[in-house]
């Protein structure tokens, strides 16, 4: 240490140089290290999700929870499972032991899932998530009609919300997902005749064996041409209530030997309609549709903020003005990401310049004080080379840590003061 302190005084421009380099890259790791309210926090949770379209919450959890809750029970490392039956919808919560390796339960847990071969068919494929912080959404949106556009309803945009808003949200830089609630699709609905039905002789399952075989892609063979092989597959037909209608349900040659073919329109009426609404959502009396955005890990949420709004007023310019409608912000993250900083940063500030008063005070001497002073800033801007080093961010714990240590580095620095005069 000693070897250290001679040599910084005997090379003051190499010490000054050094400084000026700490600072330079101080101030470019400042720009690059992701800027958020709380610091990122991996929880040992995973979730099994499974979707049943149609299914009451009894159903759910009878042919679906139980099964999953049945793989599940032989893992190792799990504390607590939690389930939840919903309208059409399952989800088994796995909390882990804190320390366990998430990575090996991530693939157990997935090894143990696509294992369940039991589940209804009508069901979706169970899928994994990790649950982290970036779960929180950064900012939430609502889709309004414009007061001068009475005639537009919000519950039959589902659609358009699809392709014209969610598509464009989701290439914004910094946003992973967008989640929608509100606004209803299109679909294709059957009402079968159960008279017809009965006089020919057809059930309801024959009916859904069709569908299903219908939307089914098979493959057809292989065309083997010289050194190379193509694939025939064939394609699922593109339901619309006309070919839906031109669906087969059943043959079979007459005595005369001509071919009876039953259709199912012959047996149901097919028509498009909308799905049928199981919420609903309202903003200061009007009818809306909600956003919720979800940040990219490690992203910056005040310049992912940024761009959002770029797009958001993009939207509001273009498409939506012309179908009437508005798209606005009602929370945004860094409103409250900004004012905890900027509080933070004032607090560094004035401790930094009452602690400067009070060394003047005590000191009298402009010089050591300076040098404590220009101490200070030095510290707290290389602090952000070790941040950005170790894959940290700037939020409101490590900017409270910054505001301590600079106590820290005054006082070290009085110490430090107090050793050079006395020696």
């Amino acid at each position: 240490m000693d070897n250290l302190i001679k040599l910084a005084i005997k090379q003051p421009i190499a010490v000054a140089a050094i400084v000026f380099l700490v600072v330079a890259f101080g101030i470019v790791a400042l720009r690059e290290i992701p800027i958020q309210m709380t610091p990122d926090i991996d929880k040992p949770i995973l979730q099994v999700r499974v979707y049943w379209a149609g299914a009451s919450p009894e159903d759910v959890e009878r042919e679906i929870v139980t099964r999953v809750e049945r793989a599940v029970s032989s893992l190792t490392g799990i504390e607590v499972v939690e389930s939840d039956s919903r309208f059409g919808s399952a989800r088994v919560t796995l909390t882990y032991s804190l320390g366990y390796d998430m990575d090996i339960a991530l693939n157990r847990l997935v090894s143990k899932i696509s294992a369940i071969d039991d589940l209804p068919e009508e069901a979706s494929r169970p899928t994994v998530r990790s649950s982290n912080s970036e779960d929180s959404p950064i900012s939430r949106l609502v889709l309004v009609v414009k007061k001068n556009m009475p005639k537009v309803k919000l519950g039959t945009l589902g659609d358009f919300v699809d392709f014209e808003i969610i598509d464009k949200l989701t290439r914004v830089d910094g946003i992973s997902e967008v989640t929608y609630r509100g606004g209803r699709k299109r679909e294709i609905r059957i009402a079968v005749n159960s008279e017809k039905l009965a006089q020919l002789g057809i059930s309801i399952p024959t009916i859904l064996d069709a569908l299903r075989a219908s939307s089914a892609q098979i493959t057809a063979g292989d065309i083997v041409e010289g050194k190379r092989t193509y694939a025939l597959r064939a394609e699922a037909i593109s339901y619309t209530p006309k070919t839906a209608a031109n669906i087969v349900l059943h043959s079979e040659k007459s005595m005369d030997g001509q071919s009876i073919i039953v259709k199912l329109g012959d047996v149901a009426d097919i028509y498009m309609a909308y799905k049928k609404a199981t919420s609903f959502r309202r903003i200061n009396g009007q009818n809306a549709i909600t956003f919720a955005i979800i940040r990219e890990p490690n992203s910056n949420v005040v310049a992912t903020i940024q761009a959002l709004q770029k797009e958001i007023e993009n939207l509001n310019k273009g498409v939506l003005l012309r179908k009437g409608l508005l798209l606005e912000n009602v929370y945004d993250e860094t409103i409250y990401i900004n004012s905890a900083i900027s509080l933070v940063q004032q607090n560094i500030f004035l401790g930094g310049v009452l602690a400067i008063c009070v060394l003047m005070l005590f000191l009298r001497n402009l010089r050591p004080t300076f040098v404590i002073m220009l101490a200070i800033p030095v510290s707290v801007i290389g602090t952000f080379v070790a941040l950005a080093g170790l894959g940290l961010s700037v939020n409101v714990i490590s900017l409270a840590g910054l505001a301590f240590a600079v106590g820290m580095v005054v006082d070290a620095s009085i110490v430090s003061q107090e050793h050079i005069f006395r020696l």
